[in-house]
């Protein structure tokens, strides 16, 4: 209710305050128009006294009786006039006089009321000097309070981060679990996989001494020759070992030199029994060579069987060692896991403690801010009724000087509520005569709207009748194309017979009836140009008789060239028979080579199948070696994501050691938080004090409030006489806008009719010309039909008679369309004219609106029309194109169907 009642005397204060500073304005207004006055009546007091001088000099110099009468009857009427503009000066002096009299009577008062409202302001700064003290204990009470919401925040905000290092440790635990059994499975994974190679590799050695022991037992039991025979398949085993040697070189770095030793000689020894297969010779030498390679080759068999144990202890030690590492890393990370739960299940018992006193702290720091809350509400009063109590006392004052002020434009609005009734009565009569005239001009809307009527009429059954007239000339057209379609149905068969009989001739002899093509093109052009011609159609005769005779000679040479053609057939069938023999000759070659090529390619698939094998063999050692590489580089990557979970251990270290010291700074701000506590409570004390001083305060306003009430029953008194008076000052000038408005449409109507009368014109001339042109265009073409129409007597008559019909109604339809546009027009204005007569003349607001209405109606009815008109014009102009357009095709199918049928008529000339 306080906080309303203020909002309401502000509201009041900021009015009255606006209307002050108007009347202070009206106020300097007067004084200028005072000074004004003052200077005027200077200026005629100076004018009155020259004319007095030129009166005297007048009278001196006047010689005559006569002359001296009618100057003196001159002289009495200036007099008059002058006494007249005398009394008006000295009745306006009055009137300024006493309004001097009253704004100075104003100002004394004003100057009282400024006197009083020092003193109340005097006494109120005192009371203010109370309610400042007040203030600061009050701001100081604020800034406690604030403090104690800023540490309350910063203890918040620690929990919360807190509570995340518990969060971020859990979810880092687990990971460090699920990494553990990852790595577990890992591990299992790994040791399968190097079992089941180590077991395969066993086997691959047990097979090679099995092949190795049998290879030697057969060399003891056989003779020479056939140890050099089985030779060749041990050679090639002994290759493929080299190579499995070589990929194994690679891995193992420190047996490359004696690998490489043994590799030459091998290829020693092998050249040696190439040597000894190809001579054949089986000396002592040869013997000895042998002996030394069979020697040779168990050495190899030794040294890669050591080759292959040293490889897989190595591999063995490397693997145990990395689980033992393993082991030892899993065995530190849980115990390093154990001790991060238990600092974990501490850090929550710590927590949960702290949050139970910060919540005994909130709910102190909540008693806290309620009771500064009402302290603050009851300050806000008090400022609240003191700024009340200024405002009444002056608006008190104010409305005093107000209510003057009122009652003089009250009688300076009643003279001029006169002066604007004259002025009415000056305007209705003006409005009378303008009635008048808009009645002669709705008489002539009348009229006009008679002559549209009966134009329209016209225009609709002169529509019809065009419409008759083109149905009739369409059901014409389809009848000539029905006989034109059996005229030609006739022709095609007369055509197919003649057709017939040209193709029979054409199978007997193939290249007369290309020529026959290419002369019965040269005919159809020659139509063509028969067709375009129509003046020179003698001298067409002429061309088709030359055609003729050029068929004629065309036929004597065709069967020259058919003879010429069945010689050469002869000769090329006996170049046929001899070209047959030939291919005979060659498919027989050509079966041979084929069976030389299916021996060839057995023995490449063979040598294929072979190669295949050795491509094989290279593969899966190539696919043996890549997985003991990517073996080596998974154990490579598994150690270094064991150093990156050392990282992660040593982090949590950290973010543990910073939680204990989180843990310090929030105890040490406990304890500052319980003394800020106990110092609230006495300060609450001592505001609850205060609180008894205000409320005493806060009965002395309400004494101020029932004085406010009485204050604003007569300011709203006061503004009811106002709004009476502004409600008649509004609907004088309403009506005077009304009457202006009147004046700006009739000056608009006027325009629009002119602008209306000028396109009218301008739509005649036009129309006038196109009809010149349309009768132009007509008379030309009834020429050039004419002109036909001796050529063509027996064939075009029919086509001329229609066109010409065709052509006069074009052009009377055009006539009657250009007429019924220029009273379309003039009907339409008249339209407007009219309703802007039948307008009620009750209101003249609403009669405009509706005229407008009215004239926009019909203005739009009249471009919908002419653009129907438009469109009209142009079908019919579309339809008479179509149906030129339909009778020179049919002209030229005639032309054509003529030259045809004479050309079957006599195929003999």
């Amino acid at each position: 209710m306080w906080e309303r009642n203020a909002d309401k005397l502000m509201l009041d204060l900021d009015m009255l305050r606006k209307e002050y500073s108007d009347q202070s304005k009206n106020h300097a207004i007067l004084a200028m128009e005072l000074s004004a006055a003052n200077v005027e009546r200077n200026g005629l007091r100076k004018e009155v006294e020259q004319l007095k001088t030129l009166l005297e000099k007048s009278m001196a110099k006047q010689p005559t009786y006569e002359d001296s009468t009618f100057e003196d009857a001159g002289a009495t009427l200036l007099h008059k006039e002058l006494e007249n503009e005398i009394k008006f000066l000295k009745e306006s002096n009055d009137s300024l006089a006493l309004q001097l009299k009253r704004s100075q009577d104003a100002n004394v008062e004003l100057v009282s009321v400024l006197q009083e409202l020092e003193q109340t302001i005097e006494k109120q700064k005192v009371q203010m000097g109370t309610i400042t003290a007040l203030q600061s204990q009050v701001s100081e009470l604020e800034n406690c309070m604030q403090l104690n919401s800023e540490e309350n925040s910063n203890l918040m905000i620690q929990l919360q981060q807190s509570r995340e290092s518990e969060k971020n440790l859990q979810a880092e635990v687990q990971y460090l679990e699920q990494m553990k059994n990852k790595e577990s499975d890992a591990l299992l994974d790994i040791e399968e996989e190097y079992k089941t190679k180590l077991a395969a590799k066993e086997r691959e050695i047990i097979g090679l001494k099995v092949k190795l022991s049998e290879s030697r037992k057969e060399g003891n039991f056989t003779n020479p020759e056939s140890r050099n025979a089985h030779d060749a398949p041990l050679i090639r085993e002994i290759e493929a070992l080299k190579v499995k040697l070589e990929e194994l070189e690679t891995d193992c770095n420190e047996l490359t030199d004696e690998n490489l030793e043994l590799l030459l000689k091998i290829k020693e020894t092998n050249n040696n029994v190439n040597g000894g297969v190809a001579s054949n010779d089986f000396s002592s030498d040869e013997i000895s060579a042998k002996l030394a390679m069979s020697e040779q080759k168990s050495e190899m068999l030794f040294l890669e069987e050591k080759l292959r144990k040293k490889i897989l202890r190595e591999i063995q030690s490397d693997y145990n060692s990395y689980i033992l590492e393993l082991e030892t890393q899993t065995t530190e990370l849980e115990a390093k896991g154990t001790e991060v739960v238990k600092e974990l299940a501490q850090k929550r018992t710590e927590m949960q403690t702290l949050e139970a006193t910060l919540l005994s702290k909130e709910e102190e720091n909540m008693e806290l801010r309620m009771n500064q809350s009402k302290l603050q509400d009851m300050h806000h009063q008090l400022l609240a009724a003191e700024d009340k109590c200024e405002y009444l006392r002056r608006e008190n004052t104010k409305l005093q000087a107000t209510n003057e002020t009122l009652i003089e434009e009250c009688n300076s609005l009643n003279k001029s509520a006169e002066e604007l009734r004259k002025e009415k009565s000056e305007l209705e009569e003006h409005c009378a005569q303008l009635e008048a005239k808009l009645k002669e001009c709705s008489k002539k809307v009348e009229v006009l709207d008679q002559n549209l009527t009966l134009v329209i009429e016209d225009f609709a059954s002169k529509e019809k009748k065009l419409t008759l007239e083109l149905n009739a000339i369409h059901d014409k057209s389809k009848k000539l194309e029905a006989k034109l379609k059996l005229e030609e149905s006739s022709w095609n068969q007369m055509y197919l017979e003649k057709t017939n009989e040209v193709e029979n001739l054409v199978l007997e002899v193939e290249n007369l009836g290309k020529q026959l093509s290419a002369a019965h093109h040269e005919k159809e052009k020659t139509a063509c140009e028969i067709s375009g011609l129509q003046a020179d159609k003698v001298r067409l005769e002429l061309a088709l008789e030359e055609a003729q005779s050029n068929l004629k000679l065309t036929q004597s040479e065709f069967k020259k060239i058919e003879s010429e053609a069945k010689t050469q057939v002869e000769d090329l069938l006996g170049e046929l028979t001899a070209a047959r023999e030939n291919h005979e000759i060659l498919m027989a070659e050509h079966e041979k080579s084929l069976k030389l090529l299916e021996s060839y390619k057995s023995s490449e698939g063979k040598l294929k199948t072979v190669v295949n094998e050795l491509e094989l063999k290279l593969t899966v050692s190539e696919y043996e070696r890549q997985q003991v590489s990517e073996q080596s580089t998974n154990m490579k990557v598994q150690l270094l994501k064991i150093e990156n979970l050392q990282d992660d251990i040593s982090a949590l270290t950290d973010e543990r050691n910073a939680i204990k010291a989180d843990k310090e700074n929030l105890e040490a701000s406990l304890h500052l938080l319980s003394k800020e506590c106990h110092d609230l409570k006495t300060e609450k004390n001592y505001s609850m004090q205060q609180i008894s001083t205000l409320q005493k305060v806060v009965s002395e306003i309400e004494d101020y409030k029932h004085d406010k009430i009485v204050l604003e029953e007569k300011l709203v008194r006061t503004e009811g006489d106002l709004v009476a008076k502004q409600a008649l000052l509004t609907r004088d000038e309403e009506i005077k806008n009304e009457l202006n408005e009147i004046k700006q449409t009739n000056r608009q109507f006027q325009q629009q009719i002119k602008q209306l009368q000028e396109e009218k014109d301008e739509l005649l001339i036009k129309a006038q010309t196109l009809e010149e042109k349309l009768k132009l265009k007509v008379e030309e073409k009834q020429k050039q039909r004419h002109s036909n129409s001796h050529r063509n007597k027996r064939e075009d008559r029919h086509y001329d008679s229609n066109e010409g019909s065709h052509g006069n109604e074009f052009a009377r339809v055009m006539e009657a369309n250009n007429k019924n546009r220029v009273r379309v027009n003039s009907s339409r204005l008249s339209e407007g004219r009219r309703s802007q007569s039948n307008t009620p003349r009750k209101s003249s607001i609403e009669g405009e609106v509706v005229a407008k209405e009215k004239y926009e109606r019909t203005k739009s009815t009249l471009e919908a029309e002419l653009s129907d008109i438009r469109e009209r014009y142009l079908q019919m102009s579309l339809k008479y194109a179509e149906v030129e357009a339909q009778r020179e095709e049919l002209v030229m199918k005639l032309k054509g169907v003529k030259s045809i049928r004479r050309f079957f008529l006599n195929p003999s000339n």
